[in-house]
């Protein structure tokens, strides 16, 4: 079967060496392995597979290359073309090598806009060195031996649709980046000291700055809000069933006192209203990338971007199926035979519930509407064999995407909820108890099972006030954790499933913020930055603005507008900012530069 599937004086090229190797092991009958200029060769006969690391070619300015105030304007429409990424050479030395001995070039790069633009560039290079070899894409969503040997008898061409996308992409946030990251940094350090000038570097990107003010953005809602506040608990008795606390909060003392000095003279509570009541808790959607960096983040407390460079490691090692993808529904993923390769799974229990699916005459997943018509959600290709598991970051995120898999296809849980609502005068508030009479899902899915708790309490009851005390809280701000920053980026298309976790790093990086205690917390410097933005030039720091550039991306992959038309009036947005930034830079360059002088 193998070596049927690939003719001879082949070049295969994939995006990493480990998934040439799974290839290689897939589709060759036996090989050896050759380097040159240190990359591993996979070589049978007259046919080469080997992996390139991303992106080979990257776009830059072909003038105007200095650092110099006068000439930022001019970015604009500076001529800009590919120069080979540090570090690359060689691979396009390899590229050139085999491309002149072999017929034909199988372009196994990920199936994504990004994929397809390393396509592009492995073929432009390719075509350099051999103008007639034949050129056929290869598309595959996991290393699934039988996936694979499907996706190389049945090769497709480049979408050059998705080439174009990738390009705009690339252009527009190339001259915004750096005719505002030039302008901001060149602008401050004329205000610093030598010692600091040289060091600084205010970075924008049409990315990172918005996602920087959503993280900023609690901050400056605390800003704006009261610092204190007063709580007050109340401490009750009921002669059957107990102690029972309710509390509430207010602005001022007064009116805390007010309400204590209510509740002591009446002394009792009573249930003005009881309900019970049953509630589905649906088994959650299958994985796209920025569920599954959320939920890691949320669950295993792994971030974001560890998360994903775990996911594309097991995805290598042909444990799961590509990670970065954006569907929610399993379109041509055979369930049946993908629990049939998780038997025998190391946790008992999850055997258990394997074996109960399989008996089913019929499997009715859970699916989203999320479909990026390239791949599947992620989920498991296989059972993990002992010890292939290297570490408990990988263990944890693996069993994670296999009992995410099965709880999609398991039926809801059943929760009993309660409320009691007790009334001490003016003051009611409420009681809240909840218990799971039917698992459902949460049998396998323990991320989401919730704490129960019982209130036993009917209308009518009656309770003695034992304790009223009143406390004084300082407010803080309600940071988001990295979970729910990646939630709101992709409701507001701030970057996408391939680069929404570094925008985040980034920000970090730059020291615009930090990780503590599970949340993104703000930095002075990226505080000051934002409100610097906001209040002078509030178009850098848009949350909305990306998600139009986005939609606009898109309909150049469709194929509805052209890359220059779409390049010109995104182009045209960033040339108003400019305009404004330069009406007011030395305001904004002294107001920048009074905080960094402060560190």
């Amino acid at each position: 079967m193998r070596s049927s599937v690939i003719p001879k004086g082949t070049l295969i090229v994939a995006e990493k060496d480990k998934v040439a190797r799974a290839l290689a092991n897939i589709l060759l009958v036996k090989y050896k392995i050759t380097k040159y200029r240190g990359i591993p060769i996979y070589t049978s006969g007259n046919t080469w597979i080997f992996g390139v690391r991303g992106h080979i070619l990257e776009l830059d300015f072909a003038e105007y290359k200095k650092w110099i105030l006068d000439s930022i304007e001019k970015l604009f429409n500076a001529k800009v073309r590919y120069y080979v990424r540090e570090g690359m050479k060689r691979y396009v030395e390899a590229i050139k090598r085999y491309a002149t001995m072999a017929h034909r070039l199988y372009l196994a790069l990920d199936n994504d806009v990004e994929g397809e633009h390393i396509a592009w560039e492995v073929l432009s290079i390719a075509r350099r060195a051999n103008p007639h070899i034949m050129v056929y894409r290869v598309r595959f969503s996991s290393l699934d031996p039988e996936e694979i040997v499907n996706a190389f008898r049945n090769p497709g061409t480049i979408n050059w649709n998705w080439v174009e996308k990738s390009a705009t992409r690339q252009e527009v946030d190339l001259r915004t980046g750096v005719i505002f990251t030039r302008l901001l940094t060149l602008s401050t350090r004329r205000h610093l000291r030598r010692d600091k000038m040289k060091k600084l570097l205010i970075s924008y990107g049409p990315c990172q700055t918005p996602t920087l003010r959503l993280i900023v953005e609690p901050y400056l809602k605390w800003e704006r809000g009261e610092k204190y506040r007063y709580r007050l608990k109340v401490e009750m008795l009921h002669p059957l069933y107990g102690e029972f606390a309710i509390s509430k909060t207010y602005k001022k003392l007064e009116e805390a006192n007010k309400i204590k000095d209510e509740i002591l003279r009446i002394k009792y509570a009573k249930v003005i209203d009881f309900k019970l009541w049953h509630e589905k808790k649906n088994p959650p959607v299958p994985l796209d990338a920025y569920d599954y960096a959320s939920r890691v983040s949320r669950f295993l407390k792994i971030p974001s971007r560890e998360a994903m460079s775990i996911a594309e490691e097991l995805y290598r090692r042909g444990l799961i199926s590509y990670p970065r993808t954006e569907t929610q529904r399993y379109r041509g993923v055979d369930i049946r035979k993908v629990l049939q390769r998780l038997r025998h799974y190391y946790d008992r229990d999850i055997n258990v519930v394997i074996s109960k699916l399989l008996s089913k005459d019929k499997i009715i997943p859970r699916e989203g509407s999320g479909d990026d018509k390239a791949h599947p959600p992620i989920y498991p290709i296989r059972g993990a064999r002992r010890g292939e598991l290297r570490n408990e970051k990988e263990r944890m995120v693996y069993d994670f995407i296999v009992r995410h898999f099965l709880a999609t296809l398991m039926p809801p849980a059943i929760l009993e909820k309660s409320k009691a609502v007790v009334k001490i005068g003016s003051l009611t508030a409420e009681l809240h108890g909840v218990r799971i009479t039917k698992k459902g899902y949460l049998e396998v899915y323990h991320y989401e099972i919730p704490k129960e708790k019982d209130v036993p309490l009917r209308k009518g009851d009656v309770l003695k006030v034992i304790r009223v005390s009143i406390s004084k809280e300082k407010v803080k701000p309600e940071y988001l954790s990295e979970s729910e920053l990646i939630k709101i980026m992709k409701i507001k298309g701030i970057g996408t499933d391939s680069t929404m976790h570094e925008h985040i790093h980034k920000n970090i990086v730059r020291k615009y913020a930090i990780r503590k205690g599970g949340k993104l917390i703000p930095t002075p410097l990226g505080i000051n930055l934002i409100k610097t933005l906001i209040q002078l030039t509030p178009e850098l720091a848009d949350v909305d603005l990306r998600s139009k550039m986005e939609k606009a991306f898109s309909q150049v992959a469709e194929g509805v507008k052209k890359k220059k038309d779409v390049i010109a009036d995104i182009l045209s947005t960033y040339r108003e900012a400019y305009r404004k930034v330069i009406e007011r830079i030395e305001e904004i360059s002294k107001i920048l530069a009074t905080h960094i002088g402060k560190r």
